[in-house]
């Protein structure tokens, strides 16, 4: 079963793609949450140095609009993730500057500097990204610092400011790891919903969702499309004989000898008991036809070991094929049907077509 699992694993974003998603989605809302923080500093900035507040009030602004190309996908070609690290970069570098032209307000203001380090967790999506992120900030910082402070603060701003980033980074991490786990989560709960836990072919409910898509499709582009349905022959004499458990070894064998047998483009499944389904999109009726006898020839040959016997089983097979007087997917699958009927009438291990 190992071949089937591997081409049947349920599709879901990788992590890189699902977290630049989550960021175009987030960072529109950041801007005006940014907008109003650059009243409260521009606040904070006169509170503490009136004489220097208009021209570091002008610097915030000045970097709060260049920030601002990064909220909206103003221009092409530019990942969320590098959007993001644009805003960080001239926020956190307005931040700074501003901070240094105001007198004691690298020392009175290292608590509103650290605040944007909690930011990058949500902007970096590994430990590389969040490097390339954090570093021009911590190097403006640690100038403006060098040139502004005495050694005592800072050091003490550059141990508040490397302890802050070492939190973020623990932060990232985690989220991360959450992230994974979810995404893994939402991945069993989609196979689960989706797959027969015995064959992990798709179920019915699938099933009859895709059939639905594929003729919708075909009705659409004028393209071929045939259903087929499938039983095993005698299983019930299968499960008399040999016992449920090897019954079970059968329908996984089925399984996978029908899995085997299709085109990259056909689906199947299972629609319960001994009965599956095959999806057959732009397929002519020879194409088709062709389809079926190699899953009933893949099937007449598997073989299931019971002790020193060996079990085999025949499949019986109706096909149909679309055209302009089935109204509905329904109306193809009840032909399917009709036809898987007529093979079983006609002795077994066999194809007929409607």
């Amino acid at each position: 079963m190992d071949l089937l699992l591997e081409r049947e694993q349920p599709s879901t974003l990788p992590l890189q793609q699902r977290a630049e998603a989550d960021l175009t989605h987030f960072l529109p809302r950041l801007g005006p949450v940014l907008a109003i923080l650059l009243v409260v500093y521009s606040v904070w900035d006169l509170s503490l140095d009136p004489a220097h507040a208009l021209q570091s009030g002008t610097t915030r602004v000045v970097f709060a609009g260049l920030a601002a190309f990064a909220f909206w996908p103003i221009i092409p070609n530019w990942s969320a993730h590098h959007r993001a690290a644009w805003a960080h970069w001239m926020l956190s570098g307005g931040v700074i500057l501003a901070s240094a032209q105001l007198d004691g307000g690298l020392v009175h203001g290292i608590g509103g500097i650290i605040i944007g380090l909690f930011l990058v967790p949500f902007i970096a999506n590994g430990t590389a990204n969040f490097v390339l992120v954090i570093t021009p900030p911590a190097l403006l910082f640690l100038l403006c610092m060098a040139m502004r402070c005495t050694l005592p603060e800072f050091v003490r701003g550059a141990l508040l400011y490397g302890s802050a980033a070492a939190v973020a980074f623990v932060q990232m991490r985690i989220a991360l790891l959450l992230r994974h786990q979810a995404m893994s989560v939402e991945a069993k709960l989609i196979w689960d919903a989706t797959h027969d836990p015995l064959t992990n072919l798709h179920n019915r409910a699938w099933l009859m969702q895709e059939a639905a898509r594929a003729f919708s499709t075909a009705r659409r582009y004028r393209t071929n499309l045939a259903f087929a349905m499938l039983d095993i022959d005698h299983f019930k004499r299968v499960n008399d004989t040999y016992g449920h458990q090897t019954g079970d070894q059968v329908l996984k064998a089925v399984a996978q000898a029908v899995q085997d047998s299709l085109r990259e483009t056909d689906r199947c499944g299972r629609l319960g008991g001994e009965e599956f389904f095959c999806i057959f999109p732009h397929a002519s009726q020879e194409a088709a036809w062709q389809c079926a006898e190699r899953i009933r020839q893949a099937v007449a040959a598997a073989e299931v070991a019971e002790g020193d016997a060996t079990v085999q089983v025949t499949i019986s097979i109706g096909l149909a094929h679309m055209s302009d007087v089935h109204l509905g997917w329904e109306d193809l699958l009840k032909r399917a049907d009709e036809a898987l009927y007529k093979a079983k009438a006609a002795g077994r291990n066999c194809i007929m077509a409607l």
